[in-house]
Order: C-alpha cells, then structure tokens, then sequence
C-alpha cells in the first residue's frame, strides 16, 4: 500500500509539473529564453546557501537570489525589453552554481546535498509537498490563462505589441517571476537539471510538429507526459534516478521526432 501511494504521490507531482511547463516552455522557446530555466536553476544553489546562512527557509533565499537576478538581467537589456545577452546568463550560472557550493561548505551544511538540489528526489514526494506544488501550479495556470494573449504577442512582435498598448516590460517581468516560483517551489522535488529539461525539451520536441502556437501547447503537454512516464518507468524498472531517468527520455522523445520528421521528409 506504500508503495503504491508514493508512485502515486511521484506521479502527481510530475503531471502537475507538466500542465505548466508545457506553456511556460513554450512562451520561453518563443521568446529564446531557454537558457534563463537553467541559469536561474543553477543561481538557485546560492540560494540555498545564502536561505541557511540567513535562517531563511529554502525558498525564499532562492527568491530573493532569483529576483535579485531577474534585476540584473533587466539592466542588461537597455532600450531592448527582449533581448538576453547569452553572456550575461552564462556568468550568472556558472557563478551562482560556484558560489553556491562554496557558501554551503563554508556554513557547514553537511547534510545538504547538491545532488539533491540539482535531481531532487520525486519519489520522495510527501503529501505536504504535493499540495503546495498543486497551490503553485493553480497560481501559476490562473497567470497564464489572464495573461495569455499578452505573452504571445509580446513572443511575436514586442514592438507591435508595445504599439498595441501592451506593457511589454510589465509581461516580460511576470513571465520572470513565474519561472522563478516554478524553480524556487519545485525544486526540492523536482531538482533544477529536471525543471530546466522539462521547461525546454518537449516544447522543442513538440515544435517539430506543429504548425500553430496552439499545437506546440498541446503537443509539447504530451511529449512531456510521455517523457515523464518513460522516465519513471525506467527508474523503477532498472532501479536508476529518477530525474536523470526522465531528462535523458525527453531528450530520446525529441531524438526520434527529429529522425522522424527528417524520414518523412525523405520519402516524401
């Protein structure tokens, strides 16, 4: 019976991860904002760090580092309410991890894992866990669904969009906080390598086939389900991490439309 409410648990939380990284995946392949889920996720292990030099919990150390981020981000921009300088994410990243694992050494936190802050551990999903990842995705589909239109305007044409009466740097900073909930919340289960893989791998798995933003939706929901249950049952099957399990069987998912697409290409 144990067995069985933990696979349950596990299985939850990681649909609930899907229902809203497919969107939020796909807004930021749009935009070429990949590289943000895995800067920020990365940033994150500072976070941690800084949260338990602070007395702070987790969470809100990863918040203040990631906000903190998303300002400095902005500054990078100038006049250009879109544009992501590559460099700028790549020093964040490399630095936040850095800097993360040194602070966590040197505030003695032995028993915390960086392996656990990058692969979490999804079959340890408690009860209390699923209901505060069932609270943030609510919030987080509840924003997608007012702002929707906006965020694909402002992914197409920032400058039609702002021209339309769109406040694009007001969407653009919602879209930021948003990504960063959805890492600073699911962390602990889901681990920062995972949430970043699912934010961008069947998106793009998806876009082989779609001819429409809402086929992209739709199909890079089920490539991440698919991926997802792939992912598991490998895990249970061949006793292996789940979190690496399920990023390696997006990547294969994508793999294998790309080889279909360019095979039907070929005979057609």
């Amino acid at each position: 019976m144990f067995l069985d409410d933990f696979l349950i648990r596990s299985l939850l939380a990681g649909i609930l991860m899907v229902l809203v990284a497919a969107p939020m995946g796909c807004l930021m392949v749009w935009q070429r904002l990949a590289f943000l889920a895995d800067t920020l996720g990365h940033a994150s292990v500072l976070g941690v760090a800084l949260g338990l030099m602070m007395s702070l919990h987790p969470i809100a150390g990863v918040l203040i580092v990631i906000c903190l981020i998303m300002l400095i981000v902005r500054q990078s921009m100038g006049e250009n309410p879109v544009a992501m300088s590559e460099s700028v994410l790549a020093i964040i990243s490399h630095t936040g991890l850095a800097a993360g694992i040194l602070l966590l050494s040197f505030a003695g936190a032995g028993n915390i894992s960086l392996e656990a802050i990058l692969f979490g551990d999804l079959l340890a999903t408690s009860m209390s866990d699923l209901g505060f990842i069932g609270l943030t995705v609510f919030i987080l589909l509840i924003l997608l669904k007012v702002h929707w239109k906006s965020f694909v305007a402002v992914s197409v044409s920032p400058e039609i969009a702002q021209a339309e009466g769109i406040p694009v740097q007001k969407i653009q900073l919602i879209l930021y906080l948003m990504i960063a909930l959805l890492i600073a919340v699911m962390m602990k289960v889901m681990g920062v390598l995972l949430i970043g893989a699912m934010l961008v791998i069947p998106v793009n798995a998806a876009r082989v086939f779609s001819n429409s933003p809402e086929q992209m939706l739709v199909l890079g929901l089920l490539f991440g389900l698919l991926a997802l249950f792939s992912g598991m049952f490998m895990s249970w099957q061949y006793d292996l991490q789940t979190a690496p399990a399920i990023v390696v069987m997006a990547s294969i998912w994508l793999l294998f439309a790309l080889l279909f697409k360019k095979l039907n290409k070929t005979l057609t």
